[in-house]
């Protein structure tokens, strides 16, 4: 923002001036008269707002892009917990990698621009080198992944955003480059795949089938059929320990532990039959419960790439995702008159409309309801 004002001296005789705001920090131009402070005034707003502040004498320190985000991301691991950390880190791998490939000559924060970010946004949407390096060592064949949803790019660029207002209050930018960025129009969202009963059983007879190839489809069978009884994110399961287990009243707890933190606050309940057999055919240590048959603990990424083989085994090859059975453990209890509210509890929603995304009805149970009832 900027204004004519005018100081009067001890003849009283005034003396104008231009004067701008930047940031809670004003800058007073000499101008003379008050022709001349209007001129000038239109002069610096015509300006680009970098050029603006250079002319105001508001300068930023350099800083290197490198030691900026790392620092960043340890002012965020301070304040959040480590799940976020990793998901901001995720999200500015991708970044730094872009302008590695694209913009090498780029090093300090100063010298981003709006159009580095735009170019960022279609890069992302369309190359797989670029989504390999960011993705770095990790397990799997990148041509077989996808290349990010226009969202992840938004969410991505979100975090670059927040990172650069941090960077521009340390006065290290003068502009924030994501300030005039637009969202990417989302893509639909995937469709969620319930199983049904039926499907269900298929799946672990699959998994039981593979068993003969690899011993790890047995624990994993069992992981995803306790899944299926208690709607557990993978996350959950990956990092369950027996501390977590209590059987004695029946009752699971998920908390926080070193090195991992639920994604939604602490809570406990209680387990079926089913889950209680799978717990009591385990045996019993003093770490994870679900274990790879060499010790090692499993990853989610462990659990999608077996759940894609055994759905493929199974005829259900639509189903890709780990999450879609912990739908189709709410689909299933709330279709047999599990309330809301409880189910709310168990799957750890703090928002009971969070719970309704996870409603889902098949069209024998619609068939069934409509016909509960005729008239005539």
């Amino acid at each position: 923002m900027a204004s004519v004002q005018f100081k009067k001296g001890l003849n009283g005789k005034k003396t104008y001036y231009v004067v701008f705001s930047h940031r809670g920090r004003h800058r007073w131009i000499k101008a003379g008269c008050q022709a001349d402070a209007k001129r000038l005034k239109k002069e610096i707003e015509s300006l680009a707002e970098n050029q603006r502040l250079e002319k105001l004498g508001i300068t930023t320190r350099n800083k290197r892009i490198d030691d900026f985000f790392r620092e960043y991301l340890e002012y965020i691991s301070l304040r959040t917990s480590p799940n976020t950390v990793k998901r901001y880190r995720a999200a500015i791998n991708p970044f730094i990698a872009f302008l590695g490939m694209f913009h090498s000559s780029v090093r300090h924060l100063s010298q981003l621009k709006q159009e580095h970010i735009e170019s960022f946004q279609r890069e992302r949407l369309k190359s797989v080198e670029l989504k390999t390096v960011s993705d770095g060592v990790k397990n799997g064949i990148h041509k077989s992944k996808r290349l990010p949803l226009p969202q992840t790019v938004n969410f991505e660029v979100g975090v670059l955003r927040s990172a650069f207002i941090w960077a521009q209050d340390h006065n290290w930018l003068a502009v924030v480059p994501t300030r005039k960025i637009k969202r990417l129009k989302p893509t639909a969202k995937r469709t969620i795949r319930v199983l049904s009963v039926e499907e269900c059983l298929l799946l672990l007879k699959a998994g039981q089938e593979l068993e003969r190839k690899d011993e790890r489809f047995e624990v994993c069978t069992l992981m995803f059929q306790f899944i299926l009884n208690s709607g557990l994110r993978s996350g959950e399961i990956c990092n369950l320990t027996w501390q977590d287990i209590d059987l004695g009243k029946g009752q699971i707890h998920i908390q926080e532990k070193p090195g991992w933190t639920p994604k939604t606050n602490a809570r406990s309940f209680y387990l079926n039959e089913t889950c209680l057999e799978i717990l009591a055919a385990l045996d019993e240590s003093d770490d994870y419960v679900f274990k790879s048959p060499t010790g090692r603990q499993f990853q989610p990424d462990d659990l999608r790439r077996i759940l894609i083989k055994m759905a493929k085994e199974a005829g259900l090859e639509e189903l890709t995702r780990v999450h879609d059975l912990r739908h189709t453990f709410s689909a299933l209890w709330q279709m047999r008159g599990v309330d809301r509210g409880t189910m709310a509890t168990i799957l750890g929603h703090e928002d009971e409309s969070t719970t309704k995304i996870y409603t889902h009805q098949t069209s024998e149970h619609l068939k069934e309801a409509i016909n509960r009832v005729r008239v005539g």
